[in-house]
């Protein structure tokens, strides 16, 4: 049994600029954004959460696309971050990523603060970082909002009646999300209140709480590299294998030290 991406195919899969053709605010802190570009319709998304990278350049500049495994010919300062594929619409060549709004502390973040219908980014993609595992007899998913598109994509993508158990780490109840999936789903929102992203120990709290079902699951998680350690530290002690958890660090706080870990 894994959860660990498939590796076999190339990536990028498809590059080009897409267009923002909507945007929707869904909470205080995130705002969805619909993109569009024919090259979406062949993209290749299989699984839910896939990784879309967007990439941005310098004022006057032209966005150099990468080429199959992430090489440039040449160019200026670049910006690629990493997002969620929150829905995919082959047939209409559409893709909706989710941004958290966190001020102008980064390029894209201070490009989601303005963008409006209209504005173009750089894509290439996609990466899988989640796999159904048909044998899992449950499912535990964790994220503060870097992950949380990629949580609730997930969430939404698992069979009927399947236990999933979900920790998101939020500002607070405005920051709540509907879920529309027929799993057996516990959510369990965490509140950081004011406290900065990447300063809370809510997740950390949660999960050695936290008492693992019996039988074998299949574990997910993304966010702040400090706080998904916890959740990695906590599926060990609790003796889940190494290839059923998939606990990613999408970010580091500036206070998180150098070697916590990336990805397992």
């Amino acid at each position: 049994m894994s959860t660990a991406p498939v590796l076999a195919r190339p990536f990028p899969l498809s590059t080009g600029i897409a267009e923002v053709v909507a945007r929707e605010e869904l909470t205080p802190l995130m705002a969805r954004f619909t993109l569009r570009d024919p090259g979406f319709a062949a993209m290749g998304v299989e699984e839910p959460g896939e990784i879309l990278t967007l990439g941005w350049c310098e004022e006057g500049e032209r966005l150099e696309l990468p080429e199959v495994g992430w090489r440039f010919r040449g160019g200026g300062e670049q910006h690629w971050r990493n997002f969620t594929v929150r829905a995919f619409r082959p047939e209409r060549a559409e893709v909706d990523v989710d941004f958290f709004l966190h001020g102008d502390l980064g390029r894209a973040s201070a490009w989601a603060a303005r963008a409006q219908p209209g504005a173009t980014v750089g894509y290439a993609g996609v990466r899988m970082h989640f796999r159904h595992d048909p044998e899992a007899e449950w499912t535990l998913l964790v994220a503060d909002e870097t992950g949380l598109p990629a949580l609730l994509a997930i969430a939404e993508s698992l069979p009927a009646g399947h236990p999933v158990v979900a920790f998101a780490e939020v500002r607070d109840e405005r920051e709540h999300q509907p879920v529309e999936t027929d799993a057996a789903l516990y959510l369990r929102w965490l509140h950081r209140g004011e406290r900065g992203p990447g300063t809370a120990s809510v997740i950390g709290e949660a999960m050695d709480a936290l008492e693992l079902p019996a039988g074998a699951g299949q574990i997910w998680g993304g966010g702040e590299s400090l706080s998904m350690r916890r959740v990695r530290d906590a599926v060990r002690a609790a003796g889940v294998p190494r290839g059923q958890a998939h606990v990613m660090g999408y970010w580091k706080h500036r206070a998180t030290p150098d070697d916590a870990e990336d990805d397992e």
